[in-house]
């Protein structure tokens, strides 16, 4: 007798977005009204592919307002506050302007924070996979394109319950060709699994076994034929991906050009992230809808 398929493509589980059964379950949540019947084909896509579009869901006043805020924390950043560049971590200030830089976990001092990494479409959309209030528990505020190799967020971002991340690429501009778009590789979310050492989806700071991972996966993904796609979005415009989608930064072509962006990784509630010490971090909720965490305690 054959052994039955597995319910999940990973040793961690997932989400029922993840399970093999998805279609099944899908059809079941439509019958009983748990999801409208508009709600099916950004599902069933993101099931599919490993992500999903939803254009203009950020309403453009708020992405200048946010903006605004940006902006001014290059001269006057929060105090204690930091940015990745080149690879290290530095104290924001305004001489990693014009550099490749990552703004680690702004929101915590923007006041309509809730409002920009919940839009009504994206909070909707987790509280569908979820099936749990969705909890953003980092964010990264991007000038320029981030020229990142294609990668998974599972390696670097581990969490109690790795499979249940997802990401949201938020654009706070109209991006134009040549500025290092974000690219992706539809369908690369449903490979094989590849784990470091054989036994983890953390990286645990091992990147020789890590970029090993990457390595199979991509070549994976050349024998199964699976395209790059770039993400020329439109401001407001917002990409969520699941887990184990392949994604970095496409090459700057023009070095004039900016790529302003925001990027909020997500957890359910109930999950908490195992790169840093949770022992006393708590989860807060928004009062526009979705939670964050109180791991950053403004002053």
């Amino acid at each position: 007798m054959n052994a039955p398929a597995p319910l999940y493509r990973s040793r961690f589980g997932g989400l029922w977005v993840d399970r093999s059964d998805a279609d099944s379950i899908l059809a079941r949540k439509l019958r009983d009204g748990e999801i409208a019947a508009d709600e099916a084909a950004p599902l069933r896509h993101y099931m599919d592919s490993g992500y999903v579009i939803f254009p203009r869901a950020v309403d453009p006043g708020l992405v200048d307002r946010y903006l605004a805020f940006f902006e001014q924390a290059w001269d006057h950043p929060p105090y204690g506050f930091y940015a990745h560049s080149g690879g290290e971590v530095h104290p924001l200030s305004r001489t990693l302007y014009e550099r490749i830089t990552k703004v680690s976990d702004l929101h915590y001092y923007f006041a309509r924070a809730g409002e920009i990494v919940f839009p009504p479409a994206v909070r909707r959309f987790l509280e569908l996979i979820y099936e749990r209030p969705p909890v953003v528990f980092q964010t990264m505020s991007m000038r320029k394109g981030s020229e990142e190799s294609l990668h998974t967020d599972t390696g670097p971002l581990t969490l109690t319950e790795p499979m249940s991340l997802t990401a949201a690429w938020i654009a706070l501009e109209d991006v134009r060709p040549g500025a290092g778009a974000l690219q992706f590789v539809p369908g690369s979310h449903r490979l094989p699994e590849v784990l470091n050492n054989g036994v983890s989806k953390a990286h645990h700071n091992d990147f020789s076994a890590y970029y090993q991972v990457l390595q199979t996966t991509l070549k994976m993904c050349a024998e199964r034929n699976l395209p790059t796609e770039h993400f020329l979005a439109r401001k407001g415009d917002v990409l969520i991906w699941s887990a184990d989608l392949m994604h970095g930064g496409a090459k700057i072509e023009n070095a004039a050009l900016t790529r302003k962006s925001l990027v909020c990784h997500y957890m359910p509630l109930g999950v908490m992230a195992t790169f840093y010490d949770f022992s006393t971090v708590n989860y807060i909720p928004y009062s526009s809808g979705g939670w964050r965490l109180d791991r950053i305690k403004p002053p």
